[in-house]
């Protein structure tokens, strides 16, 4: 025999309790009042023949239910009762997992996968336990390990299926969570899909415990049905009479055998259709249509484009967001004449993002033109202590600077955030100019020249520069040919300083005139900006940061998300809060006010994955072999499930016997004692 938890077996030392009441017997004593016993010695009464045991029936008793009653709490159980169990024999532990993705949406598929979870469900016996799970691209467990017909039927979800992708490895790996903890003989799990190919990678964790079976049942057909889906959206934007103006062309795809003439196509703002296009797809084929340009007029703008519903309706429509492009203010700090023409031409072209820029003298920069602005540019201009505070606490705040080091550049000693400090100037005008000789690729501002023939900086000539010597916290992002640093960078508060060391104009380099020119000053304002091109729309399971997305709003107040659904999602403070899109449509971003109400704050655009749309399915037996626990080679014998220790004791039940006969002595205990008391 062994024990499920010995150490309750230490509770056996309260069999001394019942030996010691025998053994101590108090002095029966008859009280007669004394006028004092203070000159009386007392004198102890000793009797060796009270220190003898007379009822040793009622002291087998006592030791007998405190010992039964120990061995119950300890859990006992029979090691060689039952070695294994046969797979096919006794009681089951079923887990059904149901597939609630987007392509079950096509045609009857999700019906049929809802009566093929009630038919096996059941299917289980008395003593059987089922669990539902529902996934899609992620795992839920709607009911765990129960015997209750109604929880297991009405974990059934009546509602349509989601909008998320297909996913089988993390179902399988909560099915095989499940199957382990079970203590059941018999194991088995029943996977109900389309078994669409994109949902299975070949991921080797999804592994189920050793004995358990997988049953696949495949709700698949054939495509019958048309089947077109829009799969993305691109947008240009262009200027008309100062209002801005998007082109939206939508791409379509046709996942069916059968091509789809004149296919009515609607582009809708606001629930309302503002154009709609006729197009033909062609079989397994794709498309694309344009649309009229639309003139932006507001913030978040809702819009959608819609195809007619067909075996598939989910992936019909195709939500954005439109909001007029925000410009990178800059503000351009020059001494005056030409020497910022290049500079200001190079910003006025622009178009993704736009540029505004501000010219100011070194003495005309204002605190309100510092806070309009997200990028402060030095060209080649001393630098006054007082601007040298303000712009520190500009950088700190947030804001980027970047500062050409030509030949009257000077920085105070105060308020110094410069990458590195500027030394005297080397002159190369009289002999081989300098050249560009390495950049850091893999930064953003010189990311875009990393593919060929994007762009040539050793051909720019460089004439004069300055000496720099980077701080400890500094970066070099560019050097000279012969090993001076040329572009360095530094981090301070939450903004950015970059620091070229010549100038921007023709003096001491002909970059202006370069290739090169345009593309470098534009990465460097978007990357001192922080600039990053707003995306009309995400994707069903991405993490939406909901503090980058409602910055607009600045008043007190929690924030909540409201699902396309209408469901209110609490949106916690601290930290970053972010959201995981689960729905199809348009998700609000609210700020609560202190006086009642939301104010509104952000409008976020979800879509499914155009994956899903693709309805190919893959072979069942493909996964069924993947999952399958590694037996060791054994062949032919049908495999055994070695039964844990948890198993052999909960079938057995030996601890309630116990403990019933436990309960039923200490009852004979208690009328016996009395007996013998009133004798």
């Amino acid at each position: 025999m062994s024990f499920l938890a010995p150490l309750f077996l230490a509770g056996l030392a309260a069999l001394a309790i019942p030996v010691l009441l025998h053994l101590i017997q108090r002095e029966k004593k008859q009280i007669v009042h004394f006028p004092s016993l203070m000159f009386v010695r007392k004198i102890p009464y000793k009797s060796v023949q009270r220190r003898r045991i007379h009822n040793w029936l009622l002291l087998a008793i006592r030791l007998a239910a405190l010992l039964l009653i120990v061995a119950a709490f300890a859990r006992p159980f029979f090691s060689a009762a039952t070695q294994a169990a046969v797979p096919g024999t006794g009681a089951r532990e079923l887990v059904v997992l149901l597939d609630q993705s987007l392509s079950m949406g096509y045609g009857d598929r999700w019906d049929r996968a809802r009566a093929a979870a009630r038919e096996a469900l059941s299917a289980l016996g008395s003593s059987d336990r089922g669990s539902v799970v529902l996934f899609s691209s992620s795992a839920e467990i709607a009911v765990r390990s129960s015997a209750e017909q109604n929880r297991l039927q009405g974990a059934i979800p009546s509602t349509p299926p989601t909008a998320g992708g297909t996913r089988y490895a993390p179902a399988l790996k909560v099915a095989g969570s499940i199957l382990g903890e079970s203590t059941l003989p018999r194991r088995e799990v029943v996977l109900i899909s389309d078994f669409q190919r994109g949902g299975w990678r070949g991921e080797e964790g999804a592994k189920l415990p050793v004995g358990a079976t997988l049953t696949p049942v495949s709700v698949a057909g054939p495509t019958v049905q048309p089947n077109l889906a829009v799969t993305s959206l691109s947008m240009a934007r262009s200027t008309f009479s100062n209002q801005e103006r998007v082109t939206v062309t939508a791409a379509l795809v046709n996942r069916s055998d059968a091509a789809a003439s004149a296919v009515p196509v609607a582009l809708e703002f606001g629930g309302r259709a503002v154009q709609t296009e006729t197009i033909d797809l062609p079989a397994n084929g794709t498309a694309s249509v344009s649309f009229m340009p639309v003139t932006v007029t507001g913030d978040f703008m809702r819009g959608t484009v819609r195809v007619a519903n067909d075996g598939l309706s989910l992936d019909n429509t195709f939500a954005f967001v439109l909001s007029p492009s925000q410009p990178v203010r800059v503000v351009l700090v020059d001494r005056g004449g030409n020497t910022a023409l290049y500079l200001t031409r190079v910003l006025g072209v622009g178009e993704s993002p736009r540029y505004e820029t501000v010219v100011r003298g070194p003495d005309e920069v204002s605190d309100q033109d510092l806070q309009r602005s997200a990028v402060v540019v030095l060209n080649d201009v001393p630098v006054s202590t007082g601007l040298a505070r303000r712009l520190q606490r500009f950088v700190e705040a947030g804001g980027g600077l970047f500062m050409a080091a030509g030949p009257r550049a000077a920085w105070p000693a105060e308020g110094d955030i410069l990458p590195a400090t500027l030394l005297g100037p080397v002159d190369r005008s009289r002999g081989d100019a300098a050249r560009i000789g390495t950049l850091e690729l893999g930064h953003p501002v010189f990311e875009i020249f990393r593919a060929p023939r994007s762009g040539d900086f050793s051909s720019v000539r460089v004439y004069g520069y300055r000496t720099v010597t980077p701080t400890a916290d500094a970066q070099v992002l560019a050097r000279f040919d012969g090993g001076a640093p040329a572009l360095v960078e530094r981090r301070v508060g939450t903004g950015r300083v970059l620091l070229w060391a010549t100038g921007l104009d023709l003096a001491w380099s002909d970059l202006p005139i370069k290739p090169v020119f345009l593309p470098f000053v534009h990465r460097s304002m978007q990357h001192l900006a922080a600039w990053r091109e707003p995306s009309p729309w995400m994707s069903v399971g991405q993490v939406l940061d909901t503090d980058v997305t409602s910055r607009a709003i600045a008043q007190p107040g929690a924030k909540v998300a409201l699902t396309p659904s209408g469901k209110r999602l609490a949106l916690e403070d601290e930290g970053s809060p972010v959201l995981e899109l689960a729905e199809q449509g348009f998700y609000e971003i609210r700020r609560q006010a202190r006086s009642g109400g939301d104010t509104e704050a952000a409008v976020v655009a979800s879509n499914p994955d155009p994956a899903e749309s693709d309805l190919t399915a893959m072979d069942p037996r493909d996964i069924v072999l993947a999952t399958a626990a590694d037996t060791g080679g054994a062949q032919g014998a049908a495999p055994t499930v070695p039964l844990t220790p948890e198993a052999r004791e909960k079938q057995q039940r030996v601890w309630w016997y116990l403990l019933c006969v436990g309960v039923l002595l200490l009852g004979a205990d208690t009328v016996l004692s009395n007996r013998l008391g009133k004798a």
